[in-house]
């Protein structure tokens, strides 16, 4: 009898402060160079790993997810047992299981769920400085929050994403299911859940918000972020390391 493929969903957790980003890059560090050579370690062959996020070098990930096909249960159960002892210190299995045959880690996500962490001037410490981005002086989070609502919904995100010339027809519609401002005694994170989102599109909304809170823009601005291409303060990509994938949903 032929053996059954298996699709493999497995849940991961790692600090990207260690890698060159998640996709995979000739003799750099890499999430999915690190989970493909594990699984030929075990495996004896190469499998293909796909990602729901390709986060970029620096960003961290609380949740992200891969997929893959594994020739038979045999193989899938030595993967189960092996694999998470396998991983560096940096990189996390949360879980592993069975899919679905049309399953896709990427392809198959309904919502992606990410966090902006700023730190305030009393709560910086030096060990932060890969996980967050330093608040020099007092923001208004009620004018954050507001800048961040006023991005919800359906829009051309284009004013917030990469230019590529090459593709002057690609989508750039997305659609923001959540946005929210969270104070604490010693931070502000900016949360933001949608469908999809383009290129460095997440690190230029925080950097809108910010400026928002910290008086640059107010309400009319803010509530035509997508007036066009010269509209204030969506250009400036935020650092990588305050930017983390919290969750990865799928239907």
């Amino acid at each position: 009898m032929a053996p059954v493929p298996v699709m493999v969903r497995m849940d991961i957790a790692y600090d990207g402060s260690f890698t060159y980003g998640f996709q995979k890059q000739e003799s750099l560090m890499s999430v999915q160079g690190t989970v493909e050579g594990a699984l030929k370690a075990v495996c004896g062959s190469y499998i293909p790993v796909v990602g729901a996020s390709r986060t970029d070098r620096g960003v961290h990930a609380l949740h992200n997810v891969v997929s893959f096909v594994l020739r038979d249960d045999v193989l899938y159960e030595r993967v189960v047992r092996r694999l998470p002892v396998m991983m560096p210190e940096w990189l996390t299995i949360r879980n592993c299981v069975r899919e679905s045959a049309n399953f896709s880690a990427r392809f198959s996500t309904v919502k992606k769920t990410y966090a902006y962490v700023f730190i305030k001037e009393g709560g910086w410490t030096p060990f932060l400085a890969r996980y967050a981005y330093r608040l020099e002086y007092p923001v208004k989070t009620d004018a954050m929050n507001e800048a961040a609502h006023a991005l919800l919904g359906t829009h051309d995100f284009k004013g917030f994403g990469n230019i590529d010339p090459s593709r002057p027809h690609r989508d750039t519609t997305c659609t923001l299911t959540a946005t929210d401002v969270v104070e604490t005694d010693k931070a502000v994170i900016f949360m933001v859940s949608g469908d999809h989102f383009l290129y460095h599109m997440v690190r230029r909304m925080a950097y809108f918000v910010l400026k928002a809170g910290q008086g640059k823009i107010g309400v009319e601005m803010w509530n035509n972020a997508f007036a066009g291409p010269d509209v204030p303060y969506t250009r400036q990509v935020m650092a990588a390391g305050g930017l983390y994938l919290v969750a990865v949903d799928y239907a």
